[in-house]
């Protein structure tokens, strides 16, 4: 059913696990996805979801998913929910020590940016390279003990952004 939709394949990839991917593995984010990749074809009158529709569906919704998660970690962390625009136009594969900088940088303290570092991990804004994967929370079932032990295990891990927020924060490939 999917190719009736849908082009069958986005950027080499086959584009519904492209756009699960970019969901972070909530429902009502992949369902804002495809609706908003639909509203373009919808608009510029084409039968089907097209790459141009996907194109510029993704960039409309990683711009309100950063509002949405930025809107989470703001109810968590009081006055939260700007920090994540620190990250306008870093590379997609960061340290530590590089995330901390960017954070400082932005205007956190640094013992604040433990905290912020955690909640980036656990809303999936940042995951983890694991045998050259990219891993988030919840390919660890949302278990922060399970991610952090392994973040303590590798010596320097590197971060990810994940590609959901590339597009609204101009992120480097």
């Amino acid at each position: 059913v999917w190719p009736r939709i849908c082009a069958s394949h986005y950027n080499g990839e086959e584009s519904s696990q492209y756009l699960i991917d970019r969901s972070l593995m909530r429902p009502r984010f992949l369902l804002n996805l495809i609706n908003q990749c639909k509203s373009f074809a919808i608009n510029l009158n084409h039968e089907k979801i097209l790459i141009e529709d996907i194109d510029k569906g993704l960039t409309a919704y990683s711009t309100d998913l950063l509002a949405d998660i930025g809107y989470e970690i703001n109810d968590i962390a009081n006055n939260g929910s700007d920090i994540l625009y620190a990250f306008i136009n870093c590379k997609s594969k960061l340290t530590k020590t590089e995330i901390i900088r960017t954070l400082t940088d932005f205007g956190l303290t640094a013992d604040s940016t433990e905290n912020i570092i955690e909640l980036l991990l656990w809303y999936g804004f940042i995951g983890i390279e694991l045998n050259t994967e990219a891993k988030y929370i919840y390919d660890f079932n949302y278990s922060m003990q399970l991610l952090n032990g392994i973040i303590k295990k590798t010596k320097e891990p590197t971060y990810i952004i994940n590609p959901a927020f590339w597009p609204s924060l101009m992120i480097e490939q």
